[in-house]
């Protein structure tokens, strides 16, 4: 008997974990949860926002690879519709060659399951991951990455990403010792300009999304052709108050509430990209598009506040890209991918609406992974 793809059952685990240490032996050091449930968005009944594991399990129910379905209702045009983000696909053919064509056989499986199928994330287009979904012939674009630099010198010194390079290590040691790190990036800022707060705009820090997260989400889905469910309930799952590391900050101008932002404050250790530099992420975001900037400026503003070295975001939808570089961001390259099956790709398509008319960000897909 070939390769089968069931449900993750409780009598599964010790073979999943089997397939972990294979993994690990043969240096893969991705691993699938060892919990058959997800304890994040387990599914329930009404509720629209879960996940679905699935494994590949040979004749002998050894494991040898899975997926995650992260289900979601979506406006898409007109119409309300339950996306799939494909998550965390693992075959056995990472370490060995005879489980090659596994990663395919679980992409098809997944479609099969849920045409509208969509990728969020994924690390570049040069992963595997970004390259089954391209041989699948989805539609894929890079989400927008923005940064701003708020201490020059342990920029320098601690971006692990541009000093992997020993000339480009030697000119940011120069830079940051020199003083020009701090003159060229000041000088930049004075150039590019970067309002902050806004007129009358005021930022309240709130421990928990309430029913004024439904009144915004009420007041202003219908202004993007394409974005995922936030209203109060979705964004309690997302953002539950008993995690410490999310920052809710509540945003009004002149009184009124106007939008919110998530934002994280992390302290990197030994980050891949990051080093030890502490990033602040505009994680996620919602009001009118005309109001965008307002929201990016209040964010960043609260970020500096906090003394973090650099400040990162991934914006696809015009409006908060426009937001973004009013704020002082700069837009730099892009491993955060949005790839839409064909099926979901033909809705687009009938609903016309343009890759930057679809608002998404690291709220959506995986989450803040990584930050």
């Amino acid at each position: 008997m070939g390769i089968q793809i069931v449900s993750y059952a409780e009598h599964h685990v010790e073979s999943v974990k089997a397939l972990n240490e294979r993994l690990r032996a043969g240096g893969e050091p991705s691993q699938f949860p060892t919990q058959h449930r997800s304890t994040a968005f387990p599914p329930l009944p009404g509720r629209g926002l879960f996940q679905d594991y699935f494994l590949a399990v040979d004749g002998d129910g050894a494991a040898r690879g899975g997926y995650i379905l992260k289900h979601q209702d979506f406006h898409v045009g007109k119409e309300k519709v339950s996306l799939s983000d494909f998550q965390m696909p693992l075959s056995e053919g990472a370490v060995d060659r005879t489980f090659a064509g596994l990663a395919s056989q679980l992409l098809f499986d997944a479609l099969k399951k849920e045409p509208l199928l969509l990728g969020l994330g994924m690390g570049g287009f040069g992963e595997p991951i970004a390259r089954l979904h391209k041989a699948a012939g989805f539609h894929m674009f890079s989400v927008p990455f923005f940064f701003r630099v708020l201490h020059p010198y342990r920029f320098c010194r601690r971006i692990r990403f541009l000093r992997r390079r020993w000339p480009v290590r030697l000119a940011l040691d120069g830079a940051a010792c020199t003083g020009l790190a701090w003159i060229g990036l000041k000088g930049l800022d004075l150039v590019r300009g970067g309002r902050l707060l806004h007129e009358g705009v005021t930022i309240e820090l709130v421990d928990a999304f309430d029913t004024w997260a439904d009144e915004i989400w009420a007041r202003h889905q219908g202004e993007y052709p394409m974005i995922a469910v936030r209203d109060g309930e979705v964004l309690r799952l997302l953002y539950p108050a008993e995690d410490p590391r999310f920052r809710r900050l509540l945003i009004r101008k002149s009184g009124q509430l106007i939008g919110w932002c998530v934002v994280l404050d992390t302290q990197m250790r030994d980050h891949k990209q990051f080093g030890t530099l502490r990033v602040g992420s505009l994680v996620d975001a919602f009001a009118a598009p005309t109001d965008a900037a307002a929201i990016v400026g209040a964010a960043t503003a609260y970020l500096k506040q906090c003394g973090v070295d650099l400040i990162v975001t991934n914006q696809s939808h015009s409006s908060w890209c426009r937001a973004c570089a009013a704020a002082g961001l700069l837009c730099g390259p892009s491993n955060f991918l949005f790839s839409a099956s064909k099926a979901l790709t033909r809705l687009l398509v009938a609903s016309d609406i343009r890759d930057d008319q679809i608002h998404v960000n690291r709220g959506d897909g995986d989450g803040p992974i990584n930050l």
